[in-house]
């Protein structure tokens, strides 16, 4: 079925059209550590551009912030402005912009290190419960709470290194979830109310910058493109499937894979059993777009 699900996409011309996807990476980390991600996402392919934003040196304002779908924010050094920059960035959300924060941003007890200003204690932007310290030593992938949700897509393995720095706690926010756990419990995937906002319980840099961060032959690159996708998509089109916010061919690639595992996201017509009438149902809600 699978080749016959390419062909009749590729013969119906619903292969679609992307929809540009403009990211940045605004952290205080040091420059070798936002240059290992900025390579990851760029090498990719998922994004139309990747923007470093240095936090020690510039607090971007809403209007620099809003040229973006989605960012990524972490701390390993403290801001120049953790005020100025949270007050900003809660604004991005309210606007509509998709915000992925990982340690130490969401966990650090350090002053400062965490997101300041309009940001800091309100659960309409935090996901984990922040500024409550962090586990390190060698730990990986645990449970996957939600297999199908689109950050775990492909993701099979991952090990955070032998540093593999992590959130204290296993507390959400009121109507936060969790994705996925490592596996000595503590939250490695969340997602917020609003579905713009994920936290990642690890650390963004790859061993390519330092050999006891995350090991770059595990799965650590699908869940940090695929929570900046997540976050920049409206959340509301069943239809896309990978999350991206556009309807295209790797939609109808993920609607093959749940309905070849079984899985019941894809029975598209509500009839408690997968056949062709589910991919027609899916391919009507393809058709119709997303608003």
């Amino acid at each position: 079925m699978y080749r016959q699900l390419i062909s009749i996409a590729a013969l119906s011309g619903l292969a679609g059209t992307a929809m540009a996807q403009e990211v940045a990476i605004v952290a205080a980390a040091g420059s070798a550590g936002a240059t290992g991600v900025l390579n990851l996402l760029q090498d990719s392919g998922a994004f139309d551009s990747v923007t470093n934003i240095d936090l020690q040196t510039t607090t971007p304002t809403l209007d620099e912030l809003l040229a973006f779908d989605a960012v990524i924010v972490w701390t390993n050094l403290t801001p120049t402005d953790p005020a100025g920059f949270g007050n900003a960035l809660a604004d991005y959300v309210d606007m509509g912009g998709g915000v992925v924060v990982a340690v130490f941003a969401n966990s650090s007890t350090t002053t400062d290190r965490d997101i300041a200003g309009r940001w800091r204690g309100n659960p309409d932007y935090e996901v984990i419960i922040p500024r409550t310290g962090n586990q390190s030593g060698a730990a990986s992938l645990g449970a996957v709470i939600d297999p199908g949700h689109p950050i775990m897509a492909g993701v099979s393995s991952f090990f955070g290194g032998t540093s593999s720095f992590r959130p204290n706690v296993t507390d959400l926010n009121p109507g936060a979830t969790t994705v996925a756990e490592w596996d000595d419990g503590r939250v490695l995937v969340a997602i917020g109310a609003n579905p713009k906002r994920v936290d990642l319980g690890f650390y963004p840099p790859p061993s390519t910058v330092s050999s006891s961060f995350w090991d770059i032959g595990t799965d650590g690159d699908l869940m940090l493109v695929q929570s900046l996708l997540f976050a920049s998509g409206s959340g509301e089109c069943r239809a896309d499937l990978d999350g991206d916010g556009s309807l295209t061919l790797f939609d109808f690639l993920a609607f093959q894979n749940l309905f070849d595992s079984g899985d019941p996201l894809a029975d598209f017509d509500g009839d408690g059993s997968l056949t062709l009438f589910d991919f027609l149902a899916f391919q009507n809600e393809f058709d119709a777009g997303c608003e």
